[in-house]
C-alpha cells in the first residue's frame, strides 16, 4: 500500500466531494488523528490521508459547495449547498500494515 499525505482536512474533503465512488472518511488514532480514504487501481492500493493532533468534532465533516467552507456536525446537514461526509471510526483493522503505521507515526 502506498500513501499520499494531503496538506489539510479540506484537501481530503475536496477529494471525497469530487469522487463518484467514495463518500465516507475513515478515522483512526495513531500518534495523532488520521483521517483517510482508500482508493487505487486493480494492481495498487492508495491511502489518501491527513494527520492532525486534534480530532474533528462531530460525526460528519460538512462541505458547503457554494462557499467552499469546511465544518463539522453531529448530524447530517440537509441544507441545499451542503454535503455531509460521515466519519467512520476504526476501532481495529488489518488493512494497514504495521510498517505503514510506523511510517505514519513519524509524519
Amino acid at each position: 500500500m502506498k500513501f499520499v499525505q494531503l496538506k489539510t482536512i479540506k484537501d481530503l474533503v475536496m477529494l471525497v466531494a469530487s469522487s463518484p465512488a467514495t463518500n465516507v472518511i475513515q478515522h483512526m488514532e495513531n500518534s495523532g488523528h488520521i483521517y483517510f480514504v482508500i482508493g487505487g487501481t486493480l494492481s495498487e492500493v492508495f491511502m489518501y490521508l491527513v494527520k492532525q493532533d486534534e480530532p474533528v468534532d462531530g460525526s460528519f465533516i460538512t462541505y458547503n459547495s457554494y462557499s467552499g467552507e469546511i465544518g463539522s456536525s453531529l448530524k447530517i446537514s440537509t441544507e441545499p449547498n451542503m454535503n455531509s461526509f460521515p466519519l467512520i471510526e476504526i476501532e481495529n483493522q488489518d488493512l494497514i500494515t504495521k510498517e505503514t503505521l510506523e511510517k505514519l507515526s513519524q509524519l
